[in-house]
């Protein structure tokens, strides 16, 4: 079963302000991931499905980026976040 980021926070129980707060983001940066859960970083989307108790596979994040988050815990290659106008290193 494929849960969407939305449905996934709410059988949690959790606000957006509370999930934001935890992955240490603006609320505004949280609901855009609600809305496009493909700009959400392997990391973050990883640390999200902790945070909701819920299996990073049964989390839909995207068709294609949930292909390439699976290559990419598979290969070891690093996953890059765009933040404040530059990339990062996700570790």
């Amino acid at each position: 079963m494929q849960l969407t980021v939305k449905k996934a926070r709410l059988l949690s129980g959790m606000t957006q302000k509370e999930v934001a707060d935890i992955l240490g983001v603006h609320v505004q940066t949280y609901v855009k991931w609600e809305r496009n859960p493909e700009e959400m970083s392997v990391g973050t989307a990883k640390q999200f499905s902790r945070i909701v108790k819920i299996g990073f596979e049964d989390i839909f994040f995207d068709k294609e980026s949930n292909l390439i988050r699976q290559n990419s815990i598979l290969t070891g290659t690093p996953d890059y976040e765009c933040g404040e106008g530059r990339h990062e290193l996700i570790k």
